[in-house]
């Protein structure tokens, strides 16, 4: 046997006792094994602890605080209260849990109700800084604080890291780099131990998610007659008017008449389009008759709209829309939730605070003493202006009516108006009675 053939031959039963040793030494189960989500643990969640102090201290200017649920956005971004009263809306560091608001993505919806029901639940809840003894830092949008959240479920229960069991949970890759995170390590740890199960985002289809890439072109009134079954994902192409700009967001009608069948009253059916960032939305004009797909979304704070537009064309301008005057037998708005209307004498009797971002609410009573209140959302411009409004004055208002529960008064529902940008046929949507 020649040198090269006996090394040939050495390697080869080298290469064959390495294989039986790992062979030996791996789970025989670990290719046919199929997890479900009652193999799960929080096995990292439960050994780690809080161990900075709280007590005295405020997260605005300490980074650390004791705070109360105010209202849970999705499954990484969440709004408290401070002891102050300041509303702390928060992004979670180290998760990035998929869209469930302005866009709707597999396991979205899941994440948001996971992370909901541990905080509504909670005994308490601790919000941290990435460094404490300092003010937090703001994330990229400047709008939302970038922190930790921690919970205790019972009162004589440890506090629980809840970005580190979102991932434990499988709803969320670890997002950042571990280096620079304090409580990167773990998270990235139990971010690679949960990788492998394959569950949720990892690999597992969303049973709740529409995987369809079929775009189903729809009217608005086809939609909500069955708003459940297009509001899992579901692509859809809908050719609409503008009736109402509101910032860079619309509100929209039908082309044509619809009749419904339990009422028989014949109208175009309306909805808000909210505009998720996309650029150009708000771009158009009342009376424009524009094409795009979309997602349909059922907010339980800010109800049925239309989600992440994209391909928007414009097909026609200078049409008429549909503006529904609302008479003196009408106590709510509930029924005209995606329509623009008209309000005749509302009667101002109060206005809250213009927040930092320049919104604020309008209080007041319909001609028949029904209340209702009108909202001047951040982004709408031009503005009705705070002097503009006075206690007691009269106004003829125009504007989109959506849903609005208030996480300020124990969830209470409103069907207000939302003011639109006072431009184009717009410009006088809030005129004093009598100017």
């Amino acid at each position: 046997m020649t040198n090269v053939r006996k090394f040939k031959y050495l390697g080869f039963i080298l290469l064959l006792v390495l294989s039986f040793v790992l062979i030996g030494c791996k789970d025989p189960d670990d290719d046919e094994k199929k997890y479900t989500v009652d193999d799960l643990d929080t096995k990292y969640t439960d050994e780690f602890k809080l161990e900075t102090t709280f007590a005295n201290r405020t997260f605005l200017q300490h980074g650390i605080e004791e705070v109360s649920l105010l209202r849970s956005v999705d499954g990484d971004t969440t709004h408290f209260t401070d002891k102050n009263k300041n509303t702390i809306k928060l992004r979670y560091l180290g998760v990035n849990t998929p869209e469930s608001t302005g866009r709707i993505a597999p396991w979205g919806k899941q994440a948001s109700v996971f992370v909901k029901n541990k905080l509504e639940n909670a005994y308490s809840i601790v919000i941290e800084a990435e460094k404490v003894g300092n003010p937090p830092e703001t994330d990229t949008t400047g709008d939302r604080y970038l922190g930790y959240v921690w919970y205790k479920p019972t009162a004589d229960s440890e506090y629980r890291l809840l970005n580190l069991e979102i991932i434990e949970n499988c709803f969320s890759f670890f997002s950042g780099d571990s280096g620079n995170l304090k409580y990167g390590d773990v998270m990235r740890e139990a971010y690679i131990d949960k990788a492998k199960m394959g569950l949720r985002v990892f690999g597992e289809k969303d049973p709740n998610y529409d995987y369809d890439t079929t775009v189903n072109e729809i009217t608005i009134a086809e939609l909500r007659n069955d708003y459940a079954s297009f509001s899992t994902g579901t692509k859809l192409k809908v050719t609409v008017r503008v009736v109402r700009l509101v910032g860079n967001s619309l509100y929209v009608e039908d082309i044509e008449d619809t009749t419904d069948e339990d009422t028989g009253i014949t109208s175009r059916s309306g909805i808000f389009v909210y505009h998720s960032f996309v650029s150009g939305v708000g771009s158009f004009k009342p009376g424009d008759i524009i094409q795009f797909e979309c997602q349909a979304s059922d907010d339980e704070v800010y109800g049925k709209q239309l989600v992440n537009p994209s391909k928007l064309r414009l097909i026609e301008s200078n049409t008429d829309y549909t503006i529904h005057e609302i008479d003196n037998s009408v106590t709510s708005l509930k029924d005209y939730e995606g329509f623009v209307v008209k309000v005749r004498n509302f009667e101002v009797t109060g206005k809250s605070s213009t927040n930092e971002n320049g919104a604020f609410t309008i209080f007041g009573k319909m001609e028949n003493g029904s209340e209702l209140q009108i909202r001047v959302d951040a982004d709408v411009t031009p503005k009705v202006t705070d002097s503009y409004v006075v206690v007691g004055q009269k106004y003829d208002v125009i504007g989109g009516v959506s849903l609005y529960v208030n996480p300020f008064e124990n969830n209470k529902v409103y069907y207000q108006i939302k003011l639109g940008n006072l431009a184009h046929d717009g410009i006088k949507d809030f005129i004093k009675v009598n100017e």
